[in-house]
Formats: C-alpha cells, sequence, structure tokens
C-alpha cells in the first residue's frame, strides 16, 4: 500500500511538474506566422492590429501590406475581447516590442461579454503570470469551476504541443505575419437571411471598458498612435435592436474615451466607409468578411486612414 501512495504520489509530481513547464515555457517553441510571440520576435512593428476573428477574416494582410507604409501584424484570436486585448498588449510591450500604430478591433458582442478565453491558442503564447491573471480577471465575473480551472492550464494546447511540428507547419501555411491568407469564399442572400441572430446582451461588460481604457494608457505611455475599428457586419445585423443597442452603446463609450486630449485614439466605424453591407458576396456569415469582403473593405479602410493621417 504505501509502495502504490509513493507511486501516485510521484506520478502526481510528475504531472504537477509538466504542467509548470508547459504554462511557463511552451511560448518558448519556435514561432510560426501567428501570434503573440511571431510579433514580439519582430522587436518592431509599425502598424499592429489586435483583434478577434473580425480582424482575422475581416482584413487582408496582402492589401495591408501594399498600402501600408511599414512593417504590418495581426494578432487575432477568437473571440478576443478588449480586457484580454489589453493584457496582450501590456505583455508585449513588456517583452521589448515596440509598436508603431495601434488598431484595436470594436465589436459590440465582445465589449458586453463576460471575461473569458475562448481561444486557448492565447495561452500557448504567454507565461504562468500572463495566465493566472486571467484566471483571477475570469473568476471575478464568472461563476468558475475547478474543471475550469484544470482544462485551461492542464489539458489546454497538449495536442498542439505534442504534435507541434506539424501543428506549427500547418498554422504558418494559413497565415502570414498573423494575416489570414486562406480564401472563404461568400454567401447568397437567401443563406445570410436564413441565420439565426445573436441575440441580446446586458450592456457594455465593466471589466471590457476597464480593457479600453488600460490599452489608451498603455499607448499613451509609449507614444503609439490608437485606431479603434469596427469590421463590416451584414445588413440584418445593423437592422437587428439586440445588435443596435450595444452598437450605440459601445459607439458612445468610445466617443466618451477618445474624447480625452491626452489620447492620440480615433475611431473608425464601417458605415464611414463606401462598404455595400447588402453584398452577400462580401460575408461568409452575418459578422464575418469572405476574401472579396476583406479585400475591398481593407483598401477602403487604408484610404480613411491616408485621408485622416493627411488632415
Amino acid at each position: 500500500m504505501k509502495h502504490i501512495g509513493k507511486i501516485l504520489a510521484g506520478v502526481l509530481f510528475a504531472v504537477l511538474l509538466l504542467t509548470g513547464i508547459k504554462n511557463e515555457y511552451a511560448r518558448l517553441l519556435p514561432v510560426s506566422s501567428y501570434g503573440m510571440q511571431a510579433a514580439v520576435k519582430k522587436k518592431s512593428v509599425d502598424h499592429l492590429f489586435i483583434g478577434s476573428s473580425m480582424f482575422r477574416q475581416g482584413l487582408s494582410i496582402d492589401v495591408l501590406e501594399e498600402m501600408l507604409e511599414g512593417e504590418v501584424y495581426i494578432l487575432s484570436y477568437n473571440g478576443n475581447q478588449p480586457a484580454f486585448m489589453a493584457m496582450e498588449l501590456e505583455y508585449m510591450l513588456k517583452e521589448g516590442l515596440e509598436i508603431g500604430t495601434l488598431y484595436v478591433d470594436l465589436y459590440p458582442y465582445t465589449a458586453a461579454a463576460a471575461p473569458w478565453i475562448s481561444d486557448t491558442k492565447i495561452l500557448l503564447d504567454t507565461d504562468l503570470s500572463f495566465k493566472l491573471d486571467a484566471w483571477k480577471l475570469m473568476n471575478v465575473y464568472n461563476d468558475t469551476k475547478l474543471l475550469d480551472f484544470y482544462e485551461l492550464f492542464v489539458t489546454a494546447n497538449n495536442e498542439q504541443i505534442l504534435t507541434y511540428p506539424i501543428h506549427n507547419r500547418l498554422v504558418s501555411a494559413q497565415f502570414r505575419n498573423g494575416g489570414n491568407i486562406l480564401t472563404p469564399g461568400g454567401q447568397t442572400k437567401e443563406h445570410l437571411d436564413s441565420l439565426g441572430m445573436l441575440g441580446g446582451r446586458d450592456g457594455l461588460q465593466e471589466a471590457q471598458v476597464e480593457g479600453y481604457k488600460k490599452i489608451l494608457e498603455l499607448a499613451r505611455e509609449h507614444g503609439v498612435k490608437v485606431y479603434f475599428i469596427e469590421t463590416p457586419k451584414y445588413e440584418r445585423m445593423y437592422r437587428d435592436a439586440d445588435y443596435m443597442e450595444l452598437y450605440e452603446a459601445c459607439r458612445n463609450k468610445m466617443e466618451e474615451l477618445t474624447e480625452a486630449d491626452v489620447y492620440n485614439a480615433e475611431v473608425i466605424l464601417a458605415e464611414e466607409l463606401a462598404f455595400d453591407f447588402g453584398d452577400a458576396a462580401c460575408f461568409q456569415d452575418l459578422i464575418h468578411l469572405s476574401t472579396e469582403g476583406r479585400t475591398l473593405y481593407t483598401k477602403l479602410l487604408c484610404e480613411k486612414l491616408e485621408e485622416l493621417r493627411a488632415e
């Protein structure tokens, strides 16, 4: 019995040791063309885009690199929220990344969500301190359970680590400088009109608003110009009362935050550009752009940026 106890203790120690090593040092694996570590490795980025799948599907890296002068990088994670965008920005700055201009995803639904990491690839890119801070934030605003902790710290990303050479090669084939180089097609109006809406939320979350504020503070501290950018949504979203309630709340909050003279920040809404929100071929679904859509939108965005800088 005592011998079995020693074996179990040894196994537990080994699991804890490997878990600790994974959570602290997985970020040191050779980087691909995606994620925070790939950005940090560049040491300096002239144009850094931080966002969710809105940026991954909504921005064309080809167009950005053609129309913007200097190094471009897109950092995007599924469901990435303002609270975690702020943490990611702070982490990269501490790691020594120099940023010229920062572009931040402005998506009302992430601003209205309780803080939660839905894309665990973020955890592959960061150290244990980042993960613990993220867990503390999630714990404050959610009814977290031991299983959630176990999934985030013990089981998350194990498959990617065990198959790293293959996984890294696959990721590198899909991205360049963080930008998605796959070419998803658009949809028909009939298909998009048949999709269900996303539903309502209980207004903007305090933690997400604080994330926006933290981003502005970090940018001011490091002398970085900030643009908050809303990517286009299909026309049905702009007719949806639930979405528009959050959209207006987010828009008003950003106007309030960026009006402060101490911040060098502006907001660019999709409605300010000559984009056809009713062109189904430009969308994969109600909120994500197709290849055609992101190419057109990114060109319009770059033209708008050039116009703003000329003023």
